[in-house]
């Protein structure tokens, strides 16, 4: 099952919502943000098969501070929804179509 981490800022709505509403992945999410729910750290970098970042920030500030990531990918989803609003959920499952295409069914 491919590892994904889902980051945003303060890993309190969107990437929280995403480690919760897509299935068929193995998912955890982090902020990046010192004061985040749930901090970024090596660990989570390393766990992860691909880094999904709601904003371009999150993914410049984890290619500056994380030498060793590396397959991140940046869809685009601004903070402006709450944990779980529809209309974020409906996005994130929408962009994670084509996360999921060819991911293996178990490892």
């Amino acid at each position: 099952m491919k590892k994904v981490l889902f980051v945003c800022s303060q890993a309190k709505l969107r990437s929280k919502t995403a480690a919760h509403c897509i299935g068929g992945i193995d998912a955890r999410y982090a902020g990046t943000d010192d004061d985040a729910d749930i901090v970024l750290t090596t660990d989570l970098i390393n766990w992860s098969d691909v880094i999904v970042c709601m904003e371009q920030h999150h993914a410049d500030r984890i290619s500056g501070k994380f030498a060793d990531a590396d397959s991140i990918q940046v869809w685009g989803i601004e903070d402006v929804y709450d944990y779980m609003e529809d209309e974020l959920v409906w996005m994130l499952r929408r962009k994670s179509e084509d996360l999921l295409k060819g991911a293996p069914e178990d490892e």
